[in-house]
């Protein structure tokens, strides 16, 4: 449970970076993404919205004119990939952890 949540704020910093390179600013760390001024509400709603830009369960097209942008993409993807493969190993581990306890 825990490598899922670190993978969703590993997916965030991305997603931020992402963002900030569509805007034409610097692309800054994945860290950026939780070491920010929470009072700020401008920089909350940035996070929010590089959050919410690629949704687990919708296709990543790599359609983007900068390479960059479709390396970032691609990162996206594949950690979109292990958090699948990570939620199948723990519904199959708690199907058998079941038959054993009962």
């Amino acid at each position: 449970m825990l490598a899922i949540i670190v993978l969703f704020i590993v997916k965030a910093g991305i997603q931020l970076q992402y963002l900030r390179i569509s805007r034409k600013k610097k692309k800054g760390h994945i860290s950026d993404f939780v070491q920010f001024d929470y009072t700020d509400a401008g920089e909350r709603a940035l996070r929010w919205e590089a959050f919410l830009m690629f949704p687990l369960m919708y296709a990543i097209v790599l359609d983007e004119d900068k390479e960059e942008l479709n390396h970032l993409k691609r990162s996206v993807k594949r950690i979109h990939i292990t958090i699948y493969i990570l939620l199948i190993l723990l519904i199959i581990m708690g199907v058998y952890s079941e038959k054993v306890f009962v």
